[in-house]
C-alpha cells in the first residue's frame, strides 16, 4: 500500500481540497516533544489538522477516560460513577462497568501513542488505523466506499463511546481480531467542542483498511454519475481561506524526509532554515539578502499561493522527520502555453550528498509530465555551483548552451549559467 497513490485516489474522488485522514500508530520511540494535554486529548487535534505530528505518553494524557481507551492505564475507581452520575451517559455506573468489560480493550505494551496526517508519514506499516473528519457529503461516500465489498449490517458500526474510545479503542480491539468493521463517531457530546459542528469521525482499523486500499477505484467514488453530483457540490463547499491548502500535495523521499506542497503557514520554519544558514546561501542565492524578516517570507509565499490555477506554480518544503526545514523546491519561469517549466532548488549543507534533491527533482518531474502535461522542464545552475549541476546531469538532462553573465550574485558579480532540459519522454524513461 502506497501513501501517495491512496493520497492521489482520495483527493480524485472527494476533491483536491477534502481534507485529509489522520493516522495513528503506538512505538516505544517519540516522534515530537511529548505535550501534556489537559482534558480531553483530542484537544491537541487543531494541531495534528495543521500539520504537526503529536505524540502522547501516559503522563501528557490528564484525562482518566483517555488513559484507559488508549491503552496506557486500568480504569480508575472513579470513571464508572462519573460517566454516569456526572456526565449522564450510562443510566448506572455498573452499566459504564459493563460496557468497558465487553469490549476487552488491550493495555497497550508501547509507550507512546502518535498522530499525524498521512501526509506525513512515510508508510502504513505501524498503523494503527486511520479517521476522517467529515461532513455528511464526504460520509456518504465513505460509507458507500466501505459497503461496497461488505454485506454485513454491522460494516459501518456507531457504538456509543468517548471520542477516543470510538476511535482508538475501536481500532485496536477491531485489529486484534482481524475484524472488518468501520467505525463512526464524535455523538460523545463531550469531544463535539473541539471540533465543527458539522463535522463526525469515521475510522477505518487497518485490518479493514488493507481490503478497502484496493477497492476504493471500483466504487462509485469513482465514474459513477450520483457520485460526481455530491462532488460538485462538495466542490462547493470546501474552505474558502484564500490562501489555505488543507491538503497539500506531498511526497515520501525518504523514510525520515518529505516533500509537501507550502502553505502560507510554513513562512516561520522556512524563514528560520534561511536566517541560520545566510552565509552559506547567499553565496548562489541572491534573493537571501532580501529576506529579513518571517513577513517577507509570508509575503513570498502569498505571490506563490494567491495566484489563478491556471497559472500556479507549485513550490514544495522539504521536512526531516522532526518537522524542520531542510530546503525548498519548486516551480518558476513556466510557459503554459507550450507546456513549459523550470525548477529551482535549495538544500542546506547538513542535508547533503544525501540524494535528497536528486530524489526530489525527480519526483517532480515525474508529478509534472504526467498530472500537469508538461512537456519540458528546464534547470538552470551558476557554472560553479558544482553541487546544484550535479542533479540534472545525473537525472539524464541534456545541457543545452550557457548563459553568458545570467545572474547578478550577492557579491556583485556576475555568473555564467548552465542550461539544462529534459523532455516528457525522456522523464518516462527513467
Amino acid at each position: 500500500m502506497d501513501i501517495h497513490t491512496f493520497i492521489t485516489n482520495y483527493q480524485e474522488a472527494f476533491g483536491k481540497h477534502a481534507e485529509l485522514p489522520i493516522a495513528f500508530w503506538y512505538s516505544d520511540q517519540a516522534e515530537a516533544p511529548a505535550e501534556k494535554v489537559n482534558g480531553c486529548l483530542f484537544k491537541c487535534m487543531k494541531q495534528v489538522r495543521g500539520g504537526k505530528i503529536v505524540s502522547l505518553n501516559a503522563e501528557t494524557i490528564t484525562c482518566g477516560g483517555g488513559k484507559l481507551y488508549t491503552g496506557f492505564a486500568d480504569m480508575q475507581e472513579r470513571i464508572p460513577g462519573f460517566v454516569s452520575l456526572k456526565e449522564k451517559y450510562k443510566k448506572t455506573p455498573k452499566m459504564v462497568i459493563d460496557f468497558i468489560e465487553e469490549m476487552q480493550m488491550p493495555k497497550t505494551d508501547k509507550t507512546y501513542l502518535h498522530f499525524a496526517r498521512i501526509d506525513l508519514i512515510a508508510s502504513f506499516d505501524e498503523v494503527e488505523g486511520i479517521f476522517f473528519l467529515a461532513p455528511p457529503d464526504i460520509l456518504s461516500g465513505l460509507v458507500a466506499w466501505t459497503c461496497f465489498d461488505n454485506n454485513a449490517p454491522d460494516a459501518v458500526a456507531s457504538p456509543f463511546g468517548s471520542g477516543c474510545c470510538s476511535i482508538i479503542t475501536q481500532a485496536v480491539v477491531e485489529n486484534k481480531k482481524q475484524g472488518r468493521r468501520t467505525f463512526l463517531g464524535f455523538f460523545d457530546p463531550s469531544v463535539r467542542p473541539y471540533f465543527e459542528a458539522d463535522l463526525l469521525s469515521f475510522t477505518i482499523p487497518m485490518s479493514r483498511f488493507k481490503e478497502m486500499y484496493h477497492t476504493m477505484r471500483e466504487s462509485c467514488l469513482f465514474d459513477a454519475h450520483a457520485w460526481k453530483k455530491i462532488k460538485e457540490r462538495i466542490a462547493l463547499t470546501q474552505p474558502g481561506e484564500k490562501f489555505a491548502k488543507p491538503s497539500p500535495v506531498s511526497f515520501p523521499i525518504l523514510p525520515d524526509i518529505l516533500l509537501r506542497e507550502v502553505r502560507i503557514e510554513d513562512a516561520a520554519a522556512i524563514y528560520h532554515a534561511i536566517d541560520t544558514h545566510r552565509d552559506y546561501l547567499r553565496t548562489w542565492l541572491p534573493f537571501v539578502d532580501n529576506m529579513h524578516s518571517v513577513a517577507d517570507e509570508e509575503a513570498f509565499l502569498k505571490t506563490v499561493l494567491s495566484v489563478p490555477a491556471e497559472r500556479y506554480e507549485p513550490v514544495f518544503c522539504i521536512w526531516n522527520d522532526r518537522n524542520e526545514i531542510c530546503g525548498l523546491i519548486g516551480f518558476h519561469f513556466s510557459d503554459f502555453a507550450n507546456h513549459r517549466t523550470e525548477i529551482g532548488y535549495w538544500l542546506l549543507p547538513e542535508y547533503q550528498h544525501r540524494g535528497i534533491m536528486t530524489l526530489s527533482v525527480r519526483e517532480l518531474c515525474q508529478w509534472a509530465v504526467k498530472e500537469k502535461g508538461i512537456k519540458r522542464i528546464q534547470i538552470r545552475c551558476a557554472t560553479g555551483n558544482v553541487a546544484s549541476n550535479g542533479i540534472p546531469i545525473r537525472l539524464g538532462f541534456h545541457l543545452e548552451g550557457t548563459e553568458r553573465a545570467g545572474e547578478l550574485l550577492a557579491s556583485g558579480e556576475y555568473t555564467d549559467i548552465y542550461v539544462y532540459s529534459i523532455l516528457k519522454e525522456e522523464v518516462l524513461k527513467n
